[in-house]
């Protein structure tokens, strides 16, 4: 069967042509602003004035909650680049793990240009076209609403093409937005990202309820085996094992190392070496996600840790697992569990990272819904379900990642000018809210420009 990216690729390549086309046959009402093209028409304006004439009362009654949001989003983007920034300072072997550079862009086949696929879902040119096209309307479309409910004048709306690429725009009149009050403009500024918002909790609920309508709990997914702490003092030397393994030999038996060995002899502190143990799972080299105990359906680690708890040590079992390409079998005899040596043991564990920041761990919470260590499978066409599943997340993620991004205090967003106003609420000084901007908008370019020569410097 064809993979999905040969018929992905020749969208785009139609798409393109259409474009092309859609701007030959318009190209009366186009203007070129750069290397961006606009499309003006007058039709959005029918919409919003609209939505805006029938929801007045609603849309008023949203204006602080709006102006709150863009704080919290505007203090969330900052900390996290602080937080990003800290990173890239202190911890240098970042770089060893993540091999893409901290600022890059979000184009189509990224995780795989960048070598990120353990890390994102494959991001097709068809999920980049259908995400964008969403968040650039619905965000600009809450911008005109407002300016519609606060009475700025409209000029235009219609379409930005950057070759292939689309965006939406709502062209104000400069005059009239900046003879309104100041949380009338900061609503304006900030009805966008709260749009984008709202999609990205509208496209979570999608998500996770197509997740329970099309896959089912298929088996247990280990990504560790049993580990302990070896004590530096007791080992005795290095020597290559089968399963790519590295052992290491102690005065207590042998302990194994994967090729992480540089991270975890950095988390030696050097007293002691995070080491796996000698179980039957590491000696056999098992991989995958375990499915089947002999001829028990494995569907998670509940139904893994009964079948061994009636299980002796010593006990031989087959096992089965899967991963993306293949299935392999492993008769195993059972070990002793290092905690109670009357519990049969094969030595299989999930790792979770610690989230130790705030924003990380409301992530985590956003995605609890699904256990890390259990295996999920499509009920129905696999393929198909896996492309809206992906689609779903990427329009959830683009519209939180635009919103958040959005709200940074440079002078070109939205939270350029939001925070201008602001320091201009507090301060009554224009003066002062300017300078505050421009030293803003410098402290984050230069805190782009260091994680960029950090990483540069480190990949070299």
């Amino acid at each position: 069967m064809v993979d999905f990216w040969v018929y992905d690729v020749g969208f785009l390549i139609l798409f393109s042509m259409f474009v092309i086309w859609f701007l030959y046959s318009r190209r009366k009402n186009l203007s070129r602003e750069g290397i961006v093209f606009m499309y003006r028409t007058k039709f959005g304006i029918k919409v919003i004035n609209y939505i805006g004439d029938k929801f007045k009362r609603v849309l008023y009654s949203l204006r602080y909650l709006i102006i709150g949001l863009g704080f919290v989003l505007m203090g969330s983007m900052l900390w996290m680049l602080g937080q990003t920034v800290s990173i890239y300072l202190l911890n240098p072997e970042i770089t060893k793990l993540i091999k893409a550079p901290p600022i890059a862009p979000l184009i189509p086949y990224f995780p795989k240009l960048f070598g990120m696929e353990s890390y994102f879902p494959p991001f097709y040119f068809t999920y980049f076209i259908v995400a964008l096209a969403i968040v650039a309307i619905v965000h600009e479309f809450s911008h005109g609403v407002f300016m519609k409910l606060f009475k700025v004048k409209i000029k235009s709306t219609g379409m930005v093409f950057l070759g292939p690429i689309l965006g939406a725009f709502v062209e104000q009149d400069d005059k009239s937005f900046k003879s309104k009050k100041k949380t009338e403009r900061m609503t304006v500024l900030g009805a966008g990202v709260f749009a984008n918002i709202i999609f990205a909790l509208i496209f979570y609920g999608l998500y996770v309820g197509f997740f329970f309508t099309s896959f089912t709990a298929a088996g247990y997914e280990f990504n560790s085996y049993g580990m302990g702490l070896v004590p530096l003092e007791n080992i005795t030397g290095f020597s290559n094992s089968s399963n790519n393994l590295t052992a290491v030999a102690t005065t207590n038996g042998n302990y194994y190392l994967d090729e992480n060995l540089a991270i975890q002899l950095s988390h030696s502190n050097g007293e002691y070496l995070i080491a796996y143990l000698e179980a039957p799972a590491v000696l056999a080299g098992m991989r995958g996600a375990i499915i089947q105990a002999d001829d028990v359906k494995i569907i998670g680690h509940d139904t893994l840790r009964e079948f061994l708890e009636n299980k002796q040590p010593g006990d031989s079992v087959k096992f089965i697992t899967e991963n993306e390409k293949e299935t392999k079998e492993y008769d195993i005899i059972l070990g002793e569990h290092p905690e109670d040596s009357s519990r049969a043991y094969v030595g299989v564990g999930h790792s979770v990272a610690s989230r130790q920041g705030f924003v990380q761990k409301v992530l985590v919470k956003f995605m609890d819904f699904k256990e890390s260590s259990t295996l999920y499978k499509p009920t129905w066409d696999g393929k198909f379900v896996y492309f809206i599943y992906h689609l779903f997340w990427w329009i959830m993620i683009i519209n939180l990642l635009v919103a958040l991004f959005n709200m940074m205090p440079l002078g070109m967003l939205d939270g350029g000018q939001f925070f201008y106003l602001a320091m201009l609420g507090i301060f009554k000084s224009e003066k002062t809210a300017k300078v505050l901007s421009k030293i803003a908008g410098y402290v984050i370019l230069f805190s782009f420009i260091v994680m960029m020569f950090l990483w540069f410097v480190r990949i070299m």
